[in-house]
Formats: structure tokens, C-alpha cells, sequence
């Protein structure tokens, strides 16, 4: 019988590790796998933040770019390998940069293009098998060729593209460039041994193609705006096909960015279905646009950058009025129906008839009440969204969930008790830029545009409202608030003489501040009923860059301030969004009823059937 002999110390201490490991393997296993989830979370966040921020500098005139505005950008694609290296994410983030020092080569020079060398050899020596591989080295020899002017070195590197990738989208181009190459050097071969007038000239290289770098977009269900970034301008022309329908458009002499090339766009529920990019011809750009039966589109240029951008609008309500409604309304004004002892809504104190509109508080007549102008479609902006929260309360109510909700509510209200037509500048979660907001409501050609914010303060006990128009202001307080509010503009610094005029306008100030006038009354009114500490604020005038450049008189309303516990906690529930909406809309009645709006959008309508 054999007998059982005890472990030395160092082989006990061994054998209780190795124990102890298998233990624990199970756990070091899921926490790893936790770990590499979290990381990817976390590049995932990163890279929507660098593309977040590339969109803002696709939209900046390329002369007030800074070199630092491309590196911040570059290093958050680079922060995406960092943390993410074993998804394809880092791929997509490295090729970004790599395209990015691109950029930076055309516009700041030849430092930038040997960075852009570096980055796209990186990418193709990480990730030799991602579908960036080919795209790099056919750039790295581009760049040797075009612009750091090394025909020598480019050679070697057209010739090793085509022998690695035969199959490569880009296989034509380089053939042309090496015959091209090969034909320069002959003519120069020629010019030197035979100095004479006779001697052939150098083959010259077809007219430079203007790069197409970005395709943007924001999609709802009436309203689709598509913006394709370019690097100069172009000739383009488009046209609509059915089965299935779509829009196409043609840019000329431009080549597409290798980020783009062949590249399809998904896009969520709205008018727009999906976009399609890739190159239809030699130096033709083909951009389709899959849409979901929209009543109509346009198209229009920008310049500095250059833009092309393409509105497609769907099906919008009539601007008549309903069927069925009764000629024998109470006649009663719009601000009396407000009282709390008559029990009647503002839709039953509406007048019967026609009557001259009233003039201002000031009782001035402005242009747009001599004239006798009606108002029917209004469009509502609630503000930021999307990856622009807003201010944020102390328990965690966004300003961009508040200010949507309201809206609709406010929406709902106009449409049902005026029959007014309503547009959002945005129906869901989704950043739209706050020169689109605007540019939106003119497109549309509405008559009054209300965007819709909640405010803060360092001093959490402040409450109250406060409505603005568009004009100057010298008030510390109005500068910092507009200054936050404008943070995300996309104007530079060079547009400033064209955004002073636009401010000066006269023609729509009178009638933005009598607008302003009866939303902050309707407001301070409603609110009280809720919360008698609510204070009223008043109109101010401030420099709000999503007010430039309305067409029509618009105002900014602050509805609340989150940084209060109080007003958090009010606006938090259904009731206290709901008393915000109804006093919104009370103080709209008023203006509408002072333009005489109320009785044309009542006016009785035929409600023969047309088939009849």
C-alpha cells in the first residue's frame, strides 16, 4: 500500500494559485468580456462625437478653418483605435483621420500631406483587410503624384496598387496616372536631348476634379433636407423617376471621397428612405435619393463652403379651414376665454366676422396690419436635441425632452382650435442646426415661427418666464443666455456684416416684439394659475442666431427655469407641460385675434363632397 507524502511549501503555495485560478477563471472571463463591451460603448460615443464635430467644420467657409479645429477632430477618430482597436469601428475612425490630414494638406500645405501619407499607411498596415486598404494606397500615391509633385515615387506606388488590388474600383485611374506619368517623362526626355521649338510638349494632366467629401441629412415625415458637401463648385443636374421613386442628381467633374465611394446610407422612418452615392461615369458623381412619395422637391447651391442641398416635402395639411365647424361661435375675445369663470376654451370666443385689425400695444398700425395679412401657417421649433441636451435639471430633465412635448401639445392646440397649419423643425430626438431651423420655416413660407427653450441660472432659486424677439441688447445677462444659446452656430466670423443687417431689419421687428408681447403675457398668465412664485420675466430683445433670418416675425419663448428645483419638478409632469402648452396657445390667440386672423381661419368652408 502506498503511502501519501505531503507537498513541499513551494509546491503547496503553487498548487493552491493554480487552484484558486481555475477558480476564478470563469469570473476574469466575464469580466473581460464586460470590459470589451464597455470599451466599445465607449469608442462608439467617440466616434459619433467626431463625426458630430467634423459635420460642424464641414459647414465652416474653409478660410476661417484653424489647423487645431482639424486635430481636435483627428484625435477623437484616433481616440477610437485607442480604446476599440479589435472592431471595425476603429477602421472606419482611422480612415476618417487619415481623410481628414487630406484635407489639412490642401489647406494648410505640404507638412499635412506626409501626415496624410503616414495615417493612410497606418490604416492599411492595422487593418490590411478592411475595405479602406485599397482606398489608402491608391491616396498615398495620389498625394505623391498631385501634390507633393515626386512622379518617381508615385510610380512605384500606382504600380504596387495595381499588382495588391486588380480589382480595385480605382485600377482605371491608376493606369491613366501611370500612363500619364510615363508620358511626362518621355516629352521631358524629349525636351532635353532635342532643344528646339519642334519639340512636343508635355502631356498635361485633365482639369483637377473637385472632391465630393460629405453627404447630411435630416429626415421627417413631411419634410427632408439632404446637403452634400463639396470642395468647390460644380455643374449638377437631377430628376425624378417613379417605380420606385427616387431623385438623382448628377455632379460633374468631381470624384468622390474614398470615405463615400459606393456608400449607402440607410435613413429612419420619413420621406427618405435611403441614399446612394457612387460614381455613375468617369468624373460623374451620381447622389439617388429613395424616397417615400413626397409631394415635391428643389434643389439650391451654397457657396463657402460649397453646398448643394435638397428640400423634399411631403403631403402638409391645407391651409383651409375644416369641415363642420359652427358659424355661431360666442363673441367673445380670445383673452376673456381664458378666465377660469367662463369654463369655455379660446376655440368657442372667436368673432363671427371680419373687423380692421387692432394696432399695437404701442398703437402703432405695423406694415403687416395695414396691409391686412393673415396668418396660417406656423411652424415651431423645439429647441436643441439630439446630441444638444440643452440645460439639464438637478434631477435629470433634458431641456430638449421638455421643450418636444410641449411643442406637440402646443401643435395639437393650434390645430385643433385654429386650424392652423403647424411644422416642426424637428418631430423626434434628432439635432437639426439652428441656421436649418430658420431656413425651414422660410422654405415653407410660414407665417410665424416659435422656437421654444427652457432656461438656467447659477442661482437655483430664480423662476419665472421671459419671452425674446430679434434685435440688439446690452444686458450682461440677455448677452450670456443668447451666447448660450448660440453655441452651436454654424455662422463664421466673416458673415458678421450680413448678420447685423438682418438683425436691423425693421420690417418684422415691430410685429416679432407685439408677438413676443402676447406669448410672454399668455405665458406669465397660465403659469400662475400653477405656480404663483412664477415670475414674469418680460420681453427682451437678444441676438438669437435660430431668429436670423426668419422672413416672417418670430420669437424665442423661455418657459421655465430647470436649474430650479421647483420648475424641474413642475415641468417633470403631464399637467404642468399641458398648462405650458395652453398658455402658449392663449397668448398666440391674442396676436392672431389683433391681426384678425382668428375670424379668416374660422370662416365657414363647403363641405360638399368635390366627387359629388
Amino acid at each position: 500500500m502506498g503511502t501519501i507524502t505531503q507537498p513541499s511549501g513551494k509546491r503547496a503555495l503553487g498548487v493552491a494559485l493554480l487552484s484558486l485560478a481555475l477558480l476564478a477563471f470563469p469570473v476574469l472571463a466575464a469580466n473581460a468580456a464586460s470590459s470589451r463591451a464597455e470599451r466599445l460603448r465607449v469608442a462608439k460615443d467617440q466616434y459619433q462625437r467626431a463625426k458630430r464635430l467634423r459635420a460642424d467644420l464641414d459647414g465652416t467657409p474653409k478660410k476661417h478653418r484653424k489647423a487645431l479645429d482639424y486635430s481636435r477632430v483627428i484625435t477623437l477618430y484616433r481616440r477610437v483605435y485607442d480604446i476599440a482597436p479589435f472592431n471595425g469601428i476603429a477602421a472606419d475612425a482611422l480612415a476618417a483621420a487619415a481623410e481628414m490630414y487630406h484635407e489639412m494638406g490642401s489647406q494648410f500645405g505640404r507638412k499635412y500631406w506626409q501626415e496624410a501619407i503616414g495615417a493612410y499607411r497606418f490604416l492599411q498596415h492595422e487593418y490590411p483587410h478592411s475595405r479602406y486598404a485599397d482606398d489608402a494606397l491608391f491616396n498615398i500615391a495620389q498625394i505623391q503624384h498631385v501634390h507633393l509633385k515626386d512622379p518617381k515615387t508615385a510610380l512605384r506606388s500606382y504600380q504596387a496598387f495595381t499588382k495588391r488590388y486588380p480589382r480595385s474600383r480605382y485600377v482605371p485611374k491608376a493606369r491613366d496616372a501611370v500612363r500619364l506619368i510615363k508620358a511626362q517623362r518621355a516629352a521631358a526626355l524629349k525636351a532635353k536631348t532635342r532643344k528646339t521649338a519642334s519639340s512636343r510638349p508635355e502631356a498635361k494632366a485633365p482639369g483637377k476634379r473637385v472632391t465630393v467629401r460629405n453627404v447630411r441629412y435630416w429626415n421627417t415625415k413631411n419634410y427632408t433636407r439632404v446637403v452634400v458637401d463639396l470642395e468647390g463648385e460644380v455643374k449638377y443636374q437631377g430628376a425624378r423617376i417613379e417605380k420606385p421613386d427616387r431623385i438623382f442628381f448628377d455632379l460633374f467633374n468631381t470624384e468622390l471621397s474614398t470615405v463615400l465611394e459606393g456608400k449607402t446610407f440607410d435613413v429612419a422612418d420619413g420621406l427618405l428612405n435611403r441614399i446612394r452615392v457612387a460614381e455613375n461615369r468617369r468624373g460623374v458623381t451620381r447622389v439617388v435619393l429613395e424616397v417615400n412619395h413626397p409631394k415635391d422637391f428643389s434643389v439650391f447651391s451654397l457657396p463657402n463652403p460649397f453646398r448643394l442641398v435638397v428640400d423634399i416635402r411631403g403631403s402638409v395639411p391645407s391651409r383651409t379651414a375644416k369641415k363642420g365647424v359652427s358659424r355661431k361661435a360666442p363673441q367673445k375675445s380670445a383673452r376673456d376665454a381664458q378666465k377660469p369663470s367662463t369654463g369655455q376654451t379660446a376655440s368657442a370666443s372667436l368673432p363671427q366676422s371680419p373687423t380692421a385689425p387692432k394696432p399695437t400695444q404701442d398703437g402703432n398700425h405695423t406694415l403687416a396690419r395695414t396691409l391686412g395679412l393673415k396668418v396660417g401657417r406656423i411652424v415651431i421649433d423645439p429647441g436643441h436635441g439630439g446630441s444638444d441636451t440643452g440645460t439639464i435639471g438637478p434631477t435629470g430633465l433634458m431641456e430638449k425632452d421638455l421643450v418636444l412635448d410641449v411643442a406637440r401639445r402646443l401643435g395639437r392646440l393650434l390645430q385643433e382650435k385654429l386650424r392652423a397649419e403647424v411644422i416642426y423643425t424637428r418631430e423626434d430626438d434628432s439635432y437639426v442646426p439652428l441656421e436649418n431651423r430658420t431656413g425651414l420655416a422660410n422654405q415653407q413660407q410660414a407665417d410665424l415661427f416659435l422656437s421654444i427653450h427652457a432656461n438656467s441660472s447659477r442661482n437655483r432659486r430664480v423662476r419665472g418666464v421671459e419671452t425674446f424677439y430679434l434685435d440688439f441688447s446690452t444686458d450682461p445677462e440677455v448677452r450670456a443666455l443668447a451666447a448660450r444659446e448660440n453655441a452651436l452656430s454654424q455662422n463664421s466670423l466673416h458673415e458678421l456684416q450680413d448678420l447685423l443687417r438682418k438683425i436691423s431689419r425693421s420690417e418684422k421687428r415691430d410685429e416679432s416684439r407685439e408677438l413676443a408681447r402676447e406669448i410672454q403675457q399668455g405665458l406669465h398668465d397660465g403659469m400662475h394659475k400653477s405656480s404663483k412664485r412664477v415670475h414674469n420675466r418680460g420681453v427682451k430683445r437678444a441676438p438669437f442666431v435660430v431668429l436670423v433670418g426668419a422672413n416672417m416675425p418670430s420669437v424665442l419663448t423661455e418657459v421655465a427655469f430647470l436649474s430650479n428645483r421647483q420648475d424641474e419638478k413642475l415641468m417633470k409632469g403631464s399637467k404642468g407641460r399641458q398648462a405650458v402648452a395652453e398658455a402658449l396657445f392663449a397668448g398666440m390667440s391674442n396676436y392672431l385675434e389683433g391681426l384678425n386672423s382668428l375670424a379668416a381661419a374660422r370662416a365657414p368652408v363647403d363641405t360638399a363632397d368635390p366627387q359629388d
